[in-house]
């Protein structure tokens, strides 16, 4: 691949700004081969659970109570390959694989659990994502209160490591660039905007609600590209005195998508459900698209075109609101995105009706 995609994330110097998000996809040696293939920057494995190592770390001394007091279920270890593999893939793909790997971690409060990014690290990781769950289950707890826990598991985890970690987070912030600039004190290197939430949904023959996971829908863009503005506001420099990498992720579907993102102030791009529809198809065309973008405009290098993108993000309260109240103002008709369905029906044999 030539060097005009070349790009940063996290201080890591990748081949290409499209990378593949946290997927049980990447744990397998011929899959991340592909990816890489097609022109992967670099890939982030499946998060290991909270719950899978605190029963790690129990199972020696409380081996009957471990399962109860940790969470842990036997299914866990086949979504991410368990506490031990997880380790050994790792070091598996450094052994094959020319771009960075990066490992994860899914949690939502500080403990002693956070010890496993020492032994991630340990396996050859070149960087590692925290995906922050926020955990909400206390009424009596403040936004403040979640915010300075997470940001206290982000401290704990930078202290352990070496390699640079970045902070996967929702988008259920009032104020997104506070938390950016708050991870970013906490010592994060990066941010990956956003993780995918589950779809809550009411069964209504359980008379109960029901949660299940969905691939992101294509044409969901537009809250991440908010999410990336808001959190540039500011560019709150890491303890390098580096501006905060930034990963777009959660609705990247083509390389339009991948383009506006960087646009908006994204370093990178995760795709992870274009992958699953696509393959690595997915990539390639994503990075083919932004080579054929460059070379229609002035800038020889993805560097040269990301230098030239708008930095001059809102920092007033009249700017906010113009935002807001002119489109709202401007015009009496707006797009409708649900999609026409064509008013012919038929028969089960495909003859109109």
């Amino acid at each position: 691949m030539s060097e005009v995609l070349t790009t940063k994330y996290l201080g890591l110097e990748l081949v290409s700004p499209v990378i593949v998000g946290a997927c049980p996809l990447t744990i397998e040696p011929e899959t991340v081969r592909q990816f890489v293939g097609a022109g992967a920057g670099a890939i982030v494995l499946p998060s290991m659970l909270q719950e899978q190592i605190v029963h790690r770390m129990m199972k020696p001394t409380d081996p009957l109570g471990a399962i109860e007091k940790s969470g842990y279920q036997p299914q866990q270890d086949r979504y991410n390959g368990g506490a031990e593999r997880y380790l050994e893939t790792i070091a598996d793909l450094k052994q094959t694989c020319s771009v960075p790997v990066i490992g994860s971690m899914n949690g939502s409060s500080p403990g002693p659990w956070l010890e496993y990014a020492k032994e991630i690290e340990s396996a050859g990781a070149d960087a590692l994502e925290i995906n922050l769950q926020q955990a909400i289950f206390d009424a009596h707890q403040t936004s403040g209160d979640i915010e300075s826990r997470l940001c206290d598991l982000v401290h704990q985890v930078v202290e352990k490591v070496t390699i640079p970690v970045a902070a996967k987070i929702s988008q259920r912030y009032t104020n997104v660039a506070s938390m950016a600039r708050q991870l970013s004190e906490a010592g994060a290197a990066g941010l990956v905007l956003f993780t995918h939430l589950p779809a809550w949904d009411v069964s209504t023959d359980r008379m109960h609600w029901t949660i299940h996971w969905e691939l992101s829908p294509v044409d969901s863009l537009g809250g991440i590209l908010e999410g990336i503005v808001r959190a540039r506001s500011g560019d709150y420099p890491t303890p390098n005195d580096q501006p905060i990498s930034i990963a777009a992720s959660g609705g990247i579907s083509n390389s339009e998508d991948a383009i506006k993102a960087m646009i908006a102030g994204g370093d990178v791009v995760m795709v992870t459900s274009a992958v699953y529809r696509d393959g690595p198809d997915a990539i390639r065309n994503i990075v083919d698209g932004i080579e054929r973008h460059l070379a229609s405009t002035t800038y020889a290098t993805l560097t040269q075109f990301r230098a030239a993108c708008p930095r001059d993000h809102v920092d007033d309260e009249q700017s906010v609101r113009l935002e807001y109240v002119d489109p709202l103002t401007r015009s009496n008709t707006y797009f409708d995105p649900t999609p026409v369905v064509a008013p012919q029906s038929g028969d089960s044999y495909g003859h109109r009706t």
